[in-house]
């Protein structure tokens, strides 16, 4: 009774906290369902009193004699002719309501799917660096996809089940008055059916969230699949990947046959079972001898009626046990996406006027030895400073910290002595520009991954830009200009022309400091060449970071500085360094040379 008890407890919660905004909108839908299932029993409770007058038997019963008195209460003769009116009126006013319900129950499901998958999206990108950083490729798709759409299945199952509610109450009633003996027998037979497919609920239930997790894993296998196809051709693996990728769908197949069985056997099973009742009933009114046809006709359509409503619950649990673990995991995505939501910290102005200072900074990933440890230089503004270093020396970590993704667990990162932290981070983050190794371009034309999505830039904002990242020429030979679609990750362009593309979004924000993070490592010398000559044209109008393995790529610096270990331990001007013959920067170039 207990277990009972607190499963009914968990599916409210559920439903309040997946669809509480909409419960005025279900509220008027169980409203309207009562009003079609009461009017639907009305028209039906009709025929009793047609037949009685037919027979010239007049109101004899409870049922005519209740409608007579409504009809006299109006001044309505009690006649066949205007019973058969009230009857097709009830039955079109019924008609009317169900149509109503069901428009409201699909506008209510359509809502939601736009307003969560609104939610969800922002949740997502309103997230931390290091929630973001651990999210499998194709997890939000697979949420905002398949599990709103079941969501909103669940949700239009919900309005559903108010009709059945009211159906089986009013459809109860109506036996109940023609037959009380009848209609318990019917309901405690519902009622033990329920019970006996019970254990095929709770294994549609655990076949539906087995089904939730291998979606999620095939959108995960699908994006990274997709992502690394040239990778696959060029190793021939293909016969192995579609190999893994059949077992996934194998797997599916297994779990869509196991739930559409366990849905089907109790809709096949419940059928004669309803027959058998009902001929059992046929029976008793025999021997009886009490058999009176219009009153069995009735009881007859009552208890079927009662019964095709402990179908559609056997349904409506079913549906709910399947779509359930998809909005368990909305809820989740949600909630996690909420508890690492990008903390908008800092009330001050962005000021750089001097210098910017990293001053015995440190930080490490979830507890592990320091990543970087007593970092310590500073750049001036105008200047260009190098940042050079091993694989895993931490420069990549250096770049988040800068860019606020992630936050100093020692030290602090000061602007003209003001700790960042403290300036506003949309501010921050407005005046830097970042250009990584891994060029991201939208399948859109040139132009508009220029501008991205910042509505505030004219053509010839683009133009400047484009002319500064030294890519004007090259589009301009274009046949469609800054009108050429990219492709899909802007795989129609060379390595060098995504990235100069690249160069040219971030400059035409027009920024007071830019971050090039290894931006020429994988391009080629002439490409290399060209980011080059672009950087060299921005110095003095604007600070300048620059990661790279290259060292042509930094020894044109004002400054380097060389990560080991996660330490600082080289800062100087090039030349400087160079005079070391025992510094990392010498030995690097001279072993180039």
């Amino acid at each position: 009774m207990t277990m009972g008890v607190n499963k009914i407890v968990r599916i409210i919660t559920l439903a309040k906290s997946a669809f509480g905004q909409y419960k005025w909108q279900i509220a008027l839908l169980a409203g309207l369902s009562f009003l079609s299932g009461v009017l639907d029993v009305v028209g039906i409770n009709a025929i009793i009193p047609i037949f009685s007058v037919i027979q010239g038997g007049g109101a004899t019963d409870i049922i005519s004699k209740t409608t007579k008195s409504f009809f006299l209460f109006f001044g309505v003769p009690f006649t066949v002719r205007y019973l058969m009116i009230f009857m097709a009126l009830m039955f079109s006013a019924k008609a009317a309501f169900l149509f109503a319900s069901k428009y409201i129950n699909l506008k209510i499901a359509a809502d939601y799917e736009k307003n969560t998958r609104n939610e969800l999206f922002r949740a997502m990108v309103e997230s931390n660096w290091p929630h973001l950083a651990r999210q499998k490729a194709g997890h939000l798709s697979q949420v905002l996809i398949m599990n709103v759409e079941r969501g909103s299945s669940l949700l239009i199952h919900l309005g559903g089940s108010a009709l059945i509610v009211t159906n089986f109450l009013v459809y109860g009633f109506l036996a109940l008055n023609v037959s009380f003996l009848i209609a318990m027998l019917a309901f405690a037979f519902g009622g033990i059916i329920l019970l006996v497919f019970k254990p095929l609920y709770y294994r549609t239930k655990m076949a539906s969230e087995e089904m939730v997790r291998k979606y999620k894993d095939l959108a995960h296998y699908t994006d990274e699949t997709v992502l690394g196809m040239k990778a696959v051709k060029s190793a021939r693996v293909e016969e192995p990947v579609l190999k893994l990728s059949s077992k996934y769908f194998s797997a599916m197949r297994k779990l869509y046959l196991r739930i559409g069985f366990l849905r089907s056997i109790t809709d096949v099973l419940l059928q004669p079972i309803a027959a058998f009742f009902i001929l059992g009933i046929l029976a008793v009114f025999y021997k009886t001898g009490t058999l009176h046809f219009v009153s069995f006709a009735v009881i007859i359509y009552a208890i079927n009626r009662v019964f095709s409503n402990v179908q559609a619950a056997q349904t409506e649990i079913h549906v709910l046990n399947s779509d359930a673990p998809h909005v368990l995991s909305i809820l989740a995505f949600k909630e996690e996406a909420k508890l690492n939501k990008e903390k908008e910290t800092g009330t001050k102005s962005f000021q750089f006027g001097k210098s910017i200072e990293f001053r015995n900074v440190g930080f490490s990933y979830d507890g592990d030895s320091r990543t970087l440890s007593d970092i310590n230089f500073s750049v001036a503004k105008g200047e260009m400073l190098g940042i050079i270093g091993p694989s895993g020396a931490g420069k990549s970590t250096l770049v988040d910290l800068f860019l606020r993704l992630q936050i100093p667990q020692k030290g602090a990162i000061l602007a003209d002595g003001e700790n960042i932290k403290d300036i506003k981070l949309g501010d921050w983050r407005a005046n830097i520009a970042y250009v990584s190794q891994e060029a991201f371009l939208m399948n859109d034309t040139i132009y508009e991954n220029i501008r991205f999505y910042n509505e505030g830039l004219n053509k010839e904002d683009i133009i400047d830009a484009a002319k500064l990242a030294n890519i004007y020429d090259f589009i301009q030979a274009l046949p469609d200009g800054f009108e050429t679609v990219v492709g899909e990750r802007g795989m129609r362009l060379s390595g060098g022309e995504r990235q100069r593309v690249v160069l040219a979004r971030a400059l035409v924000r027009k920024p007071q400091i830019l971050i090039l993070d290894e931006a020429t490592s994988s391009l080629d010398n002439e490409s290399e060449l060209l980011i080059q000559r672009a950087v060299e044209k921005l110095r003095g109008k604007m600070t300048i970071i620059v990661i790279a393995h290259r060292l042509s790529t930094v020894e044109n610096s004002d400054k380097l500085v060389v990560l080991e270990n996660g330490r600082v331990s080289e800062a100087g001007a090039p030349t400087e360094l160079l005079r070391d013959k025992h510094s990392y920067f010498f030995k690097v170039y001279n072993l180039r040379k």
